[in-house]
Parts: C-alpha cells; sequence; structure tokens
C-alpha cells in the first residue's frame, strides 16, 4: 500500500460505499424469493452471498433459469430498486469525506455497475455531480462487472496507478482495483460481509469517518 500523501484520485464505487442502500436492496431480493417461494434472505446472508455477475447470485438463491430469463429477473429487480432509491440516504459522513479529500487535493471519479443514466440520475439527486471528474456507468441493467470500464479508465486517467486509490464494497471492487493495478481500500458498511472481504487482505474500515480518520490521519489537516 502506498503512502497516503502519494495518492491524487480515489475511483469510488457507489451502491454500498457511497449509498447506503444494502438493506433496501436486500429486502427487494427478499421479496423475489417469496414470490417464487424460494424461502427467507436475511441481511446476514445476503452479504455474504452477494457477488458479481450479479446473475450467480440470483443462481445460489435457487432462481430458476429454465423458467424465467435473467433479464426478466433484471428488469423486475430494477423496477423496484428505481422505486426505493429516493428513500435512500447517502452512506453517514459521505458528503464531508469528499470535501475533506477535495480540500486536501485529491480529485474523485466514480466507477459503478450501475447503468449510466440511472447513475448520472442518482447521484445528481443526492447533489454531488460536481465532486466527480466523471461518472462511469453500464450500458444495461445486467450487473455483469466494472473491470473492462475499469481497465478503459485508468488508461485515461491522468495519474501514474499508484497515484490512485479504488474504494469498495466489495470482493468484485477488489478485483476491479487489481485489474486496474491500483491500491484498494474496502468499506464493511455496505453490501458484503467483513468476512467475505477480509480475503482480500487490504484495509478495510467500517464507515467512512473511520476511513479518513484512520487511512489519511496523519496527511489532512
Amino acid at each position: 500500500m502506498a503512502n497516503t500523501l502519494n495518492y491524487k484520485h480515489i475511483i469510488w464505487d457507489w451502491n454500498g460505499t457511497l449509498l447506503n442502500d444494502s438493506q433496501p436492496c436486500a429486502g427487494i431480493v427478499q421479496s423475489m424469493m417469496q414470490a417464487r417461494n424460494l424461502g427467507p434472505l436475511p441481511i446476514e446472508r445476503y452479504k455474504d452471498e452477494i457477488d458479481f455477475p450479479i446473475v450467480d447470485f440470483y443462481k445460489k438463491l435457487g432462481f430458476d433459469f429454465q423458467t424465467e430469463s435473467y433479464d426478466d429477473i433484471a428488469r423486475e429487480y430494477i423496477n423496484a430498486y428505481l422505486n426505493k432509491i429516493k428513500s435512500c440516504s447517502l452512506q453517514e459522513g459521505a458528503t464531508q469525506t469528499l470535501e475533506r479529500l477535495s480540500q486536501a487535493g485529491i480529485t474523485h471519479s466514480l466507477l459503478s455497475a450501475y447503468n449510466q443514466e440511472r447513475l448520472e440520475e442518482a447521484v445528481h439527486l443526492f447533489n454531488l455531480t460536481d465532486r466527480f471528474t466523471k461518472l462511469i456507468g453500464t450500458s444495461d441493467y445486467y450487473a455483469k462487472g466494472k473491470i473492462d470500464n475499469g481497465r478503459k479508465w485508468i488508461e485515461q486517467l491522468h495519474f501514474d496507478t499508484k497515484e490512485v486509490l479504488f474504494v469498495g464494497d466489495m470482493l468484485h471492487d477488489h478485483e476491479v482495483a487489481q485489474a486496474m493495478k491500483v491500491d484498494c481500500v474496502l468499506l464493511t458498511c455496505g453490501h458484503q460481509s467483513r468476512k467475505c472481504l477480509a480475503q482480500c487482505n487490504v484495509p478495510m474500515f467500517d464507515s467512512l469517518d473511520e476511513f479518513v480518520t484512520g487511512f489519511f490521519s496523519n496527511d489532512l489537516k
């Protein structure tokens, strides 16, 4: 892990990292499971089972792709999610974290598996658009992952990879960071459990405030 003074740009994940939406998302999936008589989905199981690509997550939960298509399931989920997002909140301290790091000269971008248009709408909804040099989402709702977009973005950034930090909340975020050859920090307050994230062997923090004060404590005023 590089000296934190060396970081000039942070690439953020959105869902679960800056946006506090893990509970609503788990609730949506549980409702979908109950409609198919697949049983309950406690939040603990959700955080232990979820991963990318999301289609594999649904298979683990028992969704039958012989009787319905992933396209139909993805659309069912996203339609329910769009009704929920306006009642979601940012992770505690998200706005202050971005402001504090920006004042230290660090720039920010967003790399998400969320649909590009919806990502832009969501970031605008929370008045954060001006905080980021670029918002990078996907062209569909299938949540296959973001490694390809990550590799393209790191090639466009005018920073050495040692100057870039990726902050996420899932194993896939660590995979993306590895593909981009940048350092990674994971938050345990998002979609995946600390038990799952621990296998990545990177710094983990329970909140954004803990991340800033613990990771940048000697570098920020």
